[in-house]
């Protein structure tokens, strides 16, 4: 009986199992419902690891091994139906592409006179005719690409060049440097770490990098786009516009309810009856639907969307760079690069194209889609996500609100495998999903709505703020510290990971930097990050890091003194969002040290990101008469995830027993002033930053009674 089948048996009603003697197979046959549940769980995850095995496994009442053969065989299955299909659009397309070529081939032969109307040429004339004419063609071509370069260029369209500089030395709206070169600007002290002897080549360890962050590709000036390239951009434009609205005001069959935490997801099977496509990755598909109300008129917030630089800066914890390539009639090719949460989740690059459609009045539609058929040289290589046609629709509201529904509908390479504490995560659609978009648009117009009081609010304490223009220069420097938090998490590929724990944390990853702009630290800046997974809700740990009473015992700040709040200004609908100003009680005592933090948690998590300041720099900040730009800052601090697991009580609540938090803790130090550069013993800065780390990451485990194992 076991001769009769393949090894490779990709038959999904039963799995196969060896005895102990190993000379026979056990054929297990499973029921509907255990298939059912196992084909809608393998549409969503067809890899999962060891824990989503065994949940499932219980959950089906089957071993992991029957769980895993099955994954197995459905892979190989998919696989050979895949290459089967592809083999019949291929032969489908080939045989269309020969009858084509005949069709031409048979014009040519009988042409009789060419389309401008000139002589007619007799049959052995004809050879003479066409090399000509193509002579002709190759000359005016020419001659036409000259012109077109001259009049872009004389019509006001420079060459556009970025900054790579700006990146090198990190962004220059973000990192600032102080008037003080003994001053650091990180968490480990406020004074400057006396240099160690210098040895004559720089040091590098194998698992620093000292290389800069990927520097952004000069955008290439090229001649206008020709009239088929405009065609094939507009028709995917209207293509993906006409999808857009379609699943959006689509409800079942279409989307359905996620077996893995009962999001909204589209249903595929349904999806391909509707709108035939060839897949751009064999991979994992991820979608996602979510309403919500902003409160920002419709108008506005359509504006916002459709400017790049507004754009990357609403979503500046999500999109890490945002560029416009090209602007069309109705239309724009953009690229723009994605990256949250942690070093340890590769960035996702898009190139694709944005229209907005007023579908009737109040209401509007954004469509995105991805577009690869322009030459572009991506920073990562070939990219490893596709989007579908996704995008949001804007429906205004009384009050000045608007109703926003986002969809999101991506393909991505699973070969390009996310660390295995974020894989549940990504897995389950909330790493870009939706849901973190909606969350993320819905805090920050909150944040623009209390920036333009023209009066303190009653949530506010202003403390040692006393003007409403210093309460927004302190919100416009709060919200710049966001941005630089962000940047930083964006690291080298080939820094290495010193491994702590190989339980639930990624050990340290580290990165240097040098800057030499004005607005930043000048001088040499080790940037330290390690992300773990804690056993608890994002609520309790995010709680933990704003309480003032136990800060003294993590933070090095504090130099182990308390700390007192003497300025807080509310910055969304949860009180809990707020821009602070800290004061350890050294600083009263005659010490030189203050604390700009700004922090918010939203339904998939938070940030606390804090940065010291010396007491003119601070004073500079509340008096509204400085430039945010201008002041020094060289923010660290936490970023705050749930782990996406699958869980009924997996909320933001604080007595979730199932959900855990997954924490990312980054610091950057000013560990050399700006006259020192070429000979420096690295080993020793970069063993500090990492001891620095990793002994605050045990102290905040330990007050939060978490430890290794968990």
């Amino acid at each position: 009986m076991a001769s009769g089948r393949d090894s490779s048996s990709s038959d999904e009603q039963e799995t196969s199992l060896y005895t102990s003697d190993g000379d026979k197979r056990i054929y297990h046959r499973h029921s509907n419902h255990q298939i059912q549940k196992l084909e809608a769980y393998f549409k969503e995850c067809p890899h999962p690891d060891d824990l989503q095995q065994l949940k499932l496994g219980e959950e089906l009442k089957l071993k992991q091994k029957q769980i895993k053969f099955w994954f197995q065989n459905k892979r190989t299955q998919a696989k050979v139906q895949n290459e089967k299909a592809d083999n019949a659009s291929l032969r489908t397309e080939n045989m269309k592409i020969r009858r084509e070529n005949e069709a031409m081939q048979e014009a040519l032969n009988t042409v009789t006179c060419p389309p401008c109307g000139g002589p007619h040429p007799e049959q052995v004339d004809r050879k003479l005719y066409f090399q000509n004419l193509s002579a002709n063609n190759a000359y005016l071509r020419e001659e036409r690409d000259k012109l077109s370069i001259l009049v872009y260029k004389t019509e006001g369209h420079p060459k556009p060049i970025v900054n790579a500089l700006a990146y090198l030395h990190g962004p220059s709206l973000h990192a600032s440097t102080s008037n003080n070169p003994h001053v650091t600007y990180g968490t480990s002290s406020n004074h400057l770490v006396e240099p160690p002897s210098l040895l004559r080549e720089l040091y590098l360890r194998e698992h620093i990098s000292f290389a800069q962050p990927p520097q952004p590709r000069q955008l290439q000036c090229s001649p206008p786009l020709s009239n088929m390239e405009k065609v094939m951009m507009t028709e995917a434009m209207v293509a993906a516009v006409t999808e857009v609205i379609t699943l959006i005001q689509t409800e079942e069959p279409m989307w359905i309810k996620s077996s893995i935490d009962s999001r909204l997801v589209i249903d595929q099977e349904n999806y391909e009856k509707k709108f035939t496509k060839n897949s751009y990755f064999k991979t994992r598909i991820e979608s996602s639907k979510e309403i919500a109300v902003i409160p920002l008129d419709a108008k506005n917030l359509v504006n916002m969307l459709l400017d790049t630089e507004k754009w990357a800066s609403l979503f500046s914890t999500i999109v890490s760079k945002a560029k416009t390539i090209r602007v069309l009639e109705s239309s724009k090719l953009m690229y723009e690069q994605l990256h949250i949460l942690s070093p340890l989740l590769p960035p996702r690059e898009f190139m694709i194209l944005r229209c907005c459609q007023q579908l009737e009045e109040g209401l509007w539609v954004i469509a995105d889609v991805s577009y690869h058929q322009v030459a572009f040289e991506f920073e990562f290589g070939t990219p490893a996500c596709y989007k579908r046609p996704s995008g949001f629709l804007i429906q205004a509201m009384p009050n000045g609100h608007s109703k926003v529904t986002w969809m999101e509908h991506v393909e991505v390479n699973d070969k390009v495998r996310a660390h295995r504490i974020y894989r549940d995560l990504l897995c389950g659609g909330f790493g870009y999903g939706a849901r973190r978009w909606t969350a993320t648009l819905e805090r920050m117009c909150e944040r623009l709505s209390l920036y333009s009081v023209s009066d303190f609010p009653t949530t506010d304490d202003p403390g040692v703020v006393k003007t409403i223009n210093g309460r927004r220069r302190l919100m416009d420097l709060g919200e710049r510290m966001l941005k630089n938090f962000a940047w930083i998490l964006n690291m080298p590929e080939k820094s290495d990971f010193s491994q702590q724990s190989a339980t639930n944390s990624s050990g340290v990853n580290i990165s240097v930097r040098v800057n030499k702009e004005a607005g930043q630290p000048v001088g040499l800046i080790v940037c330290a990050c390690s992300s773990l997974c804690l056993p608890l809700a994002p609520l309790q740990v995010y709680n933990f890091l704003k309480n003032l009473e136990v800060r003294h015992q993590w933070d090095v700040l504090c130099h182990a003194s308390p700390v007192t709040e003497v300025a807080r200004f509310v910055t969304g609908a949860n009180n809990k969002n707020c821009v602070n100003i800290l004061q350890p009680s050294s600083a009263a005592e005659g010490g030189d040290l203050m604390i700009i933090q700004d922090s918010f948690i939203d339904a998939l998590g938070g940030m606390v990101v804090y940065a010291p300041v010396d007491l003119s720099t601070a004073h500079a900040a509340v008096s509204g008469n400085v430039n945010p730009s201008d002041i020094p800052i060289l923010p660290s601090g936490f970023v705050i995830s749930r782990d996406g697991r699958p869980s009924a009580t997996a909320e933001l609540d604080g007595g979730c027993d199932n959900c855990k938090t997954l924490l990312t803790v980054a610091f950057q130090i000013l560990v050399t002033g700006p006259t020192i550069y070429e000979e420096l013993q690295m080993d020793k800065w970069t063993t500090s930053v990492d001891t620095l780390i990793s002994s605050t990451i045990t102290k905040v485990k330990a007050m939060l009674n978490c430890h290794d194992g968990q």
